[in-house]
């Protein structure tokens, strides 16, 4: 995530899309379900899928990465990786989640 800084100006907020929105609610309610049914096998084979979806999301973002810290990124690149940051924030927050989930369970 370090590779981000800079990106978003101080107190600057994305809008993350609608249907990103749509995805993690439902994907919440999941995880919500799993939390409470005590299912640890499944809270924690949906943190390896939100794994593989910030590992993809890092692959998309890698060329305006790049051009980012040339310099060189053009509004849409930009714009692309601010997508991208706040997605991976959104998903970092819950894989937390699921990490704090799997912890108290060991306890």
């Amino acid at each position: 995530m370090k590779r981000f800084d800079g990106l978003l100006a101080p107190g600057e907020k994305y809008t993350l899309p609608e249907i990103f929105m749509q995805e993690m609610l439902e994907l919440n309610s999941q995880l919500f379900a799993l939390e409470h049914g005590g299912d640890e096998k499944a809270v924690l084979q949906l943190g390896r899928r939100i794994s593989q979806w910030m590992d993809h999301l890092l692959e998309e973002a890698e060329p305006a990465l790049t051009a980012f810290a040339a310099g060189t990124a053009s509004p849409g690149e930009v714009t692309l990786l601010k997508e991208c940051y706040a997605k991976l924030k959104y998903l970092l927050r819950i894989q937390q989640r699921i990490s704090t989930f799997a912890t108290r369970d060991e306890a």
